[in-house]
């Protein structure tokens, strides 16, 4: 079974304007649209694009709690969210204006209890050997920032697969836990080795460096330039990503952990799953929404081809 976990899942209300945004000025939406939201919350349902059932976990509060359990259900997500008590669940406002320029006001999000915290842990004691915890995007302040340090803890003796994608602040406590799955954006990779890794190989090397931390494999996306994989098991990678209309990042990153996932699990091959990921991740940038399997097929065709005829190793 795949969980995965959101500390402070979202709903995203997305708003396209007929003007460009100025201060102070007042608009009114073209169109409007209410999604689920949240790194872990993204993944689960792009999981179920790609043909795979998973379980999402998180906090949730107020009526913003009630409407995300209502919308990420009918996403055809098993959900284990755990009411709080304080606060309500955040509410994110993405505007699109007609210089096709996205703003972005995140909200803030519950207040998380030591108690609501020990019973996600306790939850956690249940998963199975052969399972998967995706842990993903950011610990509330509220929360401690040790959880999920505390997540791994409660699963390190059940041949769990963790997966982890969060901000640069946690990757020193969290990489010698030897998460299965380290993932990145190019951003953060440079935020945490304070270098500017302008060059290919300076981009590897940094991403070694992460996997002699403690991560089994390492996947850090770079946009249109596809992504950089490096594993204890095979050598450097470089996946270019297709030539493709650029419609709306958002979620893509998080994309690119299902398609990682769903390959895997049907492979049992970490090149081909991260072929696939980078496959997903583009897909989703050129949707608006989540990609679909077909998509995300197509693309993984495509990215074989251009490998198979090009050389990889560094």
């Amino acid at each position: 079974m795949i969980y995965t976990l959101t500390a402070s899942p979202s709903l995203d209300l997305l708003m396209t304007l007929p003007d460009g945004l100025t201060a102070g000025g007042s608009y009114r939406a073209d169109s409007e649209e209410i999604r689920p939201g949240g790194r872990g919350i993204n993944i689960s349902i792009m999981l179920k694009n790609l043909g795979y059932d998973s379980t999402a976990l998180g906090f949730v509060a107020g009526f913003s709690g009630d409407e995300l359990m209502r919308l990420t259900a009918a996403s055809g997500i098993r959900t284990g969210f755990i009411r709080v008590r304080k606060g309500r669940t955040r509410i994110n406002l993405r505007l699109k204006d007609s210089n096709k320029a996205f703003t972005r006001i995140n909200g803030l999000g519950p207040v998380v209890a030591e108690d609501d915290a020990n019973y996600l842990l306790r939850r956690l004691s249940s998963l199975q050997p052969g399972d998967f915890l995706i842990l993903a995007g950011i610990i509330p302040p509220s929360m401690p920032q040790d959880l999920y340090e505390q997540c791994i803890e409660q699963v390190k003796n059940k041949e769990v697969s963790v997966i982890l994608d969060c901000p640069p602040a946690l990757w020193q406590k969290a990489l010698p836990h030897e998460p299965f799955l380290f993932k990145a954006n190019l951003r953060d990779l440079k935020t945490y080795t304070k270098k500017d890794l302008e060059s290919l190989d300076e981009i590897i090397n940094a991403a070694k460096a992460i996997l002699n931390s403690g991560a089994q494999n390492v996947l850090i996306s770079m946009g249109s330039m596809g992504a950089v994989f490096v594993s204890r098991h095979s050598e450097p990678l470089h996946i270019k990503a297709p030539d493709s209309d650029v419609i709306d990042r958002v979620g893509a990153g998080d994309s690119m952990i299902s398609g990682f996932v769903a390959d895997y699990l049907e492979n049992l091959n970490i090149k081909s799953a991260a072929m696939t990921a980078v496959a997903a991740g583009t897909a989703t940038a050129g949707s608006w929404g989540l990609g679909s399997s077909v998509q995300v097929q197509n693309l993984k065709e495509m990215i074989m081809d251009e490998f198979n005829n090009e050389t990889h190793e560094f």
